[in-house]
């Protein structure tokens, strides 16, 4: 019996230095390895107190898989080919035409190479553009400088700070609550023709 292809299992997202697949059984191995191996930096940066084993994972993309209400893609090196992280728009809410967004790029040696930036702009072209959402927001830890400079760039406003939402290592910390709309977002990126969606056989 032939096997029934989803078109979102097809999806594909490219950009100058990454692409984004939409995540599904024949990523499982390679993400649970990444995710296993993240960085300390990784942990810190996006709070990250629980810990997972291989079973935790396996269990967790059972939960996402047919999930709605949100879309995960894994991000990818153009040039290594390899995973380095994942950008994630959950909480979707399709009649108020909203929903958070959340990336993470798994090991320090990827940092500053410029994934993040692209692969969050690859994902609000995606939900704008074909989800049809007007606003998507994220948090971000107050201490994280150099992540909210990046977000700013890309269009986020800042609306609003989360007094001590999370408690990390013996301290409470506050998350800045940023967003970007439909509108600010094209208005940054008219010009952009980098941006573009693909469909490939896996």
């Amino acid at each position: 019996m032939k096997k029934k292809i989803d078109q979102y299992d097809l999806l594909k997202l490219s950009g100058e230095s990454v692409y984004l697949k939409k995540f599904c059984a024949e990523h499982l191995e390679e993400y649970a390895e990444n995710l296993l191996s993240s960085s300390i930096e990784t942990t810190i940066f996006t709070a990250t107190k629980a810990l997972f084993a291989k079973e935790d994972i396996q269990d967790y993309f059972d939960t996402i898989r047919n999930d709605s209400s949100r879309m995960d893609f894994l991000i990818f090196s153009k040039k290594y080919k390899s995973l380095v992280g994942e950008v994630v728009l959950s909480e979707v809410d399709f009649c108020n035409r909203n929903a958070s967004m959340r990336i993470s790029i798994s090991n320090k040696s990827d940092f500053s190479k410029g994934y993040g930036s692209e692969a969050i702009a690859l994902a609000l072209n995606y939900g704008f553009g074909m989800m049809n959402l007007h606003r998507i927001e994220l948090d971000v830890l107050e201490s994280n400088e150099r992540a909210t400079h990046v977000y700013k760039k890309l269009g986020f406003k800042v609306e609003g700070i989360k007094r001590h939402a999370t408690y990390f290592n013996h301290k409470y910390h506050n998350f800045i609550i940023m967003s970007i709309l439909e509108d600010e977002f094209r208005q940054l990126n008219t010009e952009d023709d980098t941006l573009e969606v693909e469909s490939e056989t896996l």
